[in-house]
């Protein structure tokens, strides 16, 4: 068996089924978990509305790619905060009508926990390289506040200011110790070392994070469970 079977052979699924209007009819427990933070309960809801800006363009012209070929799924890989996912849309005939069928396959390490699954002893970082200059600097783990997703790189937010660093968010992810660690929104992953307070004034949950300016982390409605169990409020 190739590396690249084995891969997709392991690789966790999501399975969303879409009506003609482009609504989710139904999802499996994976697509719920992976598009309910972005844009909150799926069921019934567009499905382009689900995705970041950047990736609806992308999920349209699976869409038309598969009703103008039925007999042709289409396929994609897409790069997101949390890694790579390959996608295939195909058409299918339901009760209402024809619709679609979205099958993914996740990176490797996510899992359908509270969060990617703990990294290898091997793996888990201890400093982060920060900074774009002849040399990176190794910044404590430790100091790190809040991270950022920024396009394929991540802004490392600590007390003494934000600092640039070269390794993507989805790896990050996956390699910070998940004990004090966590993605709370599909752009940011806090240490709950620095938690500091919970803001709901306006009616959203934000973390509340202990570094210059007290700055507010949103948290995702879909996460806002998993936070209130890991901070005991």
């Amino acid at each position: 068996m190739t590396s690249i079977a084995y891969q997709l052979q392991r690789a966790p699924v999501g399975v969303v089924l879409v009506d003609g209007e482009g609504r989710v009819s139904a999802a499996n427990a994976l697509a719920r978990r992976l598009l309910e933070p972005v844009g909150g309960a799926i069921i019934g809801a567009d499905l382009l509305g689900l995705h970041p800006e950047p990736a609806r363009a992308k999920v349209q012209w699976m869409l038309d790619a598969a009703r103008a070929r039925p007999d042709e799924p289409a396929g994609m890989a897409m790069t997101l905060p949390f890694g790579t996912l390959v996608a295939r849309v195909t058409t299918v005939e339901g009760p209402d009508g024809p619709g679609w069928c979205l099958i993914f396959h996740l990176p490797d390490g996510f899992s359908l926990g509270d969060g990617p699954s703990r990294p290898a002893s091997g793996d888990t970082l201890v400093k982060l390289p920060v900074g774009s200059g002849s040399g990176p600097a190794l910044l404590d783990v430790a100091a790190v506040v809040h991270l950022e997703a920024e396009g394929h790189y991540t802004r490392v937010h600590t007390a003494d200011g934000a600092h640039f660093c070269r390794l993507p968010f989805a790896q990050l992810l996956r390699r910070l110790d998940p004990a004090v660690f966590l993605q709370v929104h599909r752009r940011h992953i806090v240490n709950l070392v620095h938690a500091e307070a919970i803001d709901r004034s306006d009616g959203h949950w934000a973390l509340v994070m202990a570094a210059p300016g007290r700055p507010r982390v949103p948290v995702a409605r879909a996460r806002v469970e998993l936070v209130r169990r890991r901070l005991a409020v």
